[in-house]
């Protein structure tokens, strides 16, 4: 006794609107087009001569930031307070509801009694325009003994 065996072949992801899922359509698709967290928001520190902190991040022009998502952690604890002029932009948001983001450029001021002893702990967390919502991110700000510059660690 014999038996032929057919196998027929499905592709599960052959074309991306093959999926039920929308938003997983257009990641699909968007896979090659995701720049790394560096890229997306590129973050510059400075230490300015009036003794404060100056966080500037470019926003790539496909992605955002989530202003309830920034949070600053300064050590050894002190009072010290944030400052921008950046206008958040209110969305709804496929994953937070109604939120407020930031588009290309943000500024943020830190001001407080900074010294060689200051380290900022960074949390800040955006999306891309095809529906790529990135982890959160995590930046370490150390001050040099001069404090002439920053240190920037991942």
């Amino acid at each position: 006794m014999s038996f032929i065996i057919f196998f027929l072949s499905y592709p599960i992801f052959g074309d991306a609107e093959d999926t039920l899922n929308p938003s997983l359509n257009k990641l699909i698709k968007a896979s090659d087009e995701i720049k790394g967290p560096d890229q997306a928001f590129k973050l510059e520190a400075i230490f300015n001569d009036l003794n404060q902190i100056e966080l500037n991040w470019l926003i790539d022009e496909q992605c955002f930031l989530y202003k309830e998502k920034l949070e600053f952690y300064v050590s050894p604890e002190q009072i010290y307070s944030i400052e921008t002029n950046n206008l958040a932009v209110r969305q709804d948001d496929e994953y937070f509801g109604n939120v407020e983001v930031y588009y290309k450029e943000l500024k943020y001021l830190l001001i407080g009694n900074f010294n060689k002893e200051t380290v900022i702990d960074l949390v800040y967390q955006g999306c891309n325009a095809q529906g790529f919502c990135y982890p959160p991110i995590k930046k370490q700000i150390i001050l040099n003994k001069s404090k002439k510059y920053i240190s920037l660690n991942k």
